[in-house]
């Protein structure tokens, strides 16, 4: 009860009752780009004045589901921003963090700065930037530091793209889409803020002869992401943007990252994910590469034996699961099992995005144990035991 609280009003109103002349001056400035800038210088300022990042991160979801700002994704930036000019270190800004807030700009925020300060001090990108996120691995966070990476890269390269999108294009299947991702946001968002919004920088924006199959994909959502922000997630308004890309691949792909950006957007909005629902990236290290493994569910006791091409590992929870395995490793001929039991939803294809890469798929009927085999060794394995 409030009568029994020493603070019963929340952060968030605090916060909005102490700056309420500077929301006020922000909210009542016409052009949305405008606004939009002075909300993040805004959350700049109150990262800079207040002790406990959380508190300001409350404060932009607040006004973020009230419609006095559009979105708190990108001002969440700022935030991550200022943390890090306070305390330069990456993983102490974003441990104990809700990488969900703002759907994860605080995090691109940190490493934004991470980077930003490395090229400042004309220092060498670190060799050893894909372990940055290490710390985090098996929370549902990784994710979001992955992608924060992809931020950082441009900020350390600025146009040079290839050279961020070839550091990204080093690490692992998955989290090479989710580093990629956050180059090409950053990237069209710096693009479209400099150069404003105009048919020919829309169109030049992501060149099909010069990007692989996924980068280009990847750009051309991004300027519908990104579009969506500069239009107050309006999607009639942003729309006709998308058109100006000539391109018609381009183009589709503008419409569906404009398309969900605002349904994720409106989700985020009613019910924000919650660590135990949220998906977690636990990549499996082993000696020659990496197997990305996404789920809600919690994976633990993680074995491969190469020699018979087997795989098992404990799940905490009956949700899904996709891994993502190179091909040389194992056979597209396997058995996959949980408890001894053929898993709901189960899928396994091949040439993932055109990589040498093996997608399987499915949803468990019980948390426990998973077996992966090749269907040749469980043909052997039955005739001795007959």
């Amino acid at each position: 009860m409030d009568a029994d609280d020493d603070d019963p009003t929340l952060p968030s109103e605090d916060l909005a009752t102490k700056y309420l002349q500077d929301i006020q001056d922000c909210s009542i400035i016409a052009s949305s780009s405008s606004r939009h800038l002075c909300y993040s210088l805004f959350f700049g300022k109150v990262a800079e004045n207040e002790e406990n990042n959380l508190d300001a991160l409350e404060l932009s979801i607040a006004l973020s589901k009230i419609g006095a700002i559009d979105d708190c994704h990108f001002v969440s930036h700022e935030i991550g921003h200022v943390a890090f000019e306070k305390n330069p270190d990456v993983i102490s800004n974003l441990i104990g963090m809700d990488g969900s807030m703002c759907r994860g700009g605080y995090f691109h925020g940190v490493l934004a700065s991470y980077f930003h300060n490395i090229e400042e001090n004309n220092e060498t990108s670190p060799s050893d930037f894909n372990l940055i996120c290490d710390d985090l691995i098996g929370s549902s966070n990784y994710q979001d530091c992955v992608h924060g990476l992809g931020h950082g890269l441009v900020h350390y390269f600025g146009d040079d793209l290839n050279s961020s999108l070839n550091l990204c294009h080093e690490m692992s299947f998955y989290q090479n889409i989710l580093c990629v991702k956050g180059v090409m946001m950053q990237y069209s968002d710096n693009v479209l803020t400099v150069k404003g919004i105009s048919k020919d920088v829309v169109s030049d924006i992501c060149n099909q002869s010069q990007l692989d199959k996924l980068d280009f994909m990847e750009c051309s959502m991004s300027v519908g992401t990104t579009l969506s922000f500069f239009n107050n997630h309006d999607y009639d308004a942003s729309t006709k943007y998308c058109e100006f890309i000539e391109n018609k691949v381009g183009k589709d792909h503008c419409l569906e990252g404009l398309r969900l950006e605002i349904a994720d957007s409106e989700k985020y909005k009613i019910k924000p994910l919650t660590e135990d629902i949220r998906e977690k990236f636990q990549p499996q290290f082993e000696s020659d590469y990496i197997i990305d493994i996404r789920s809600p569910a919690v994976i633990s006791n993680f074995e491969q034996v190469k020699e018979i091409e087997m795989i098992s590992f404990s799940i905490d929870s009956p949700q899904y699961v996709i891994m993502y395995i190179p091909s040389e490793f194992i056979s597209s001929k396997i058995l996959v099992t949980v408890n001894n039991q053929i898993p709901r939803d189960l899928a396994i294809k091949d040439n993932i995005l055109g990589e040498e890469i093996t997608m399987i798929s499915f949803t468990p009927h019980d948390a426990g144990i998973v077996f992966i085999s090749t269907l040749p060794w469980l043909e052997n394995y039955v005739k001795i035991s007959i």
